[in-house]
């Protein structure tokens, strides 16, 4: 008898949003009128949690307004080390569950995180991504991060070596080894995600679709965890 193969990448990734048990199936079609109010609700919240966002300057007193904000819609987020950025931290690495990744990550500390897809304008500004013109290959991003990263007054960038948003449950995907080549520390960041009654993200979902799942649900819970700062020889 052969022994059963081994676990594929697809475990990585959800395929389905809805609950195969019967009870969560059940439990969800009963919250599903509550879940459509707050829904609708949400909504309206969030277009006023964008413009706070985008009428306050970047600072403590804007991330904490904005947290609370985002804790109605539903969007919790703790973290063990009220300290995230280790001093003079530019880097962060971090695993990739949601699409609002780097938004959660942003209320707890400046930074920035560059656009590698999709059409830049008014969609990418509005989701919180950084342009930086560059098109082409990934060594001219790498340039320009590199440059971006020389001027101090800068926020540290977030980057994410997946590259693909995956469960947070069974693994990562193997990194990417340009984000580790911008400079010799980074910091990495441990980021894990769970909401009742759904799965937190679906493989080749949209961002909107997500969104929309992320108010629908009572609530999405964010931990974020800092590991100390490592140096290129010990993260490679």
């Amino acid at each position: 008898m052969e022994p059963p193969a081994a676990p594929g990448p697809e475990r990585l990734f959800d395929s389905h949003r809805l609950p195969t048990d019967g009870f969560l199936l059940l439990a969800l079609l009963l919250y599903a009128p509550v879940g459509l109010c707050l829904l609708v609700l949400r909504v309206f919240i969030g277009v006023h949690v964008f413009l706070v966002s985008c009428a306050l300057p970047d600072s403590v007193v804007r991330r904490f307004i904005v947290r609370v904000m985002c804790s109605v819609l539903g969007l919790l987020v703790r973290q063990s080390d009220p300290r995230l950025r280790g001093a003079g931290t530019r880097v962060f690495i971090a695993n990739h569950v949601t699409p609002f990744d780097h938004n959660v990550v942003s209320l707890l500390t400046s930074c920035n995180t560059p656009a590698l897809s999709g059409a830049p304008g008014f969609i990418c500004w509005s989701r919180g991504f950084m342009e930086l013109g560059v098109t082409g290959s990934r060594a001219e991003l790498v340039d320009s991060l590199k440059e971006y990263s020389a001027q101090q007054g800068n926020p540290p960038l977030l980057l994410f070596p997946e590259e693909a948003a995956t469960n947070g449950r069974a693994g990562l995907l193997r990194f990417s080894s340009w984000p580790f080549s911008i400079l010799d520390e980074v910091q990495p960041v441990a980021l894990q995600v769970r909401r009742p009654l759904v799965a937190v993200s679906v493989a080749d979902s949209s961002w909107i679709t997500e969104l929309l799942w992320t108010f629908f649900v009572p609530f999405t819970v964010y931990q974020v965890d800092a590991v100390c700062p490592q140096t290129s020889g010990r993260a490679e």
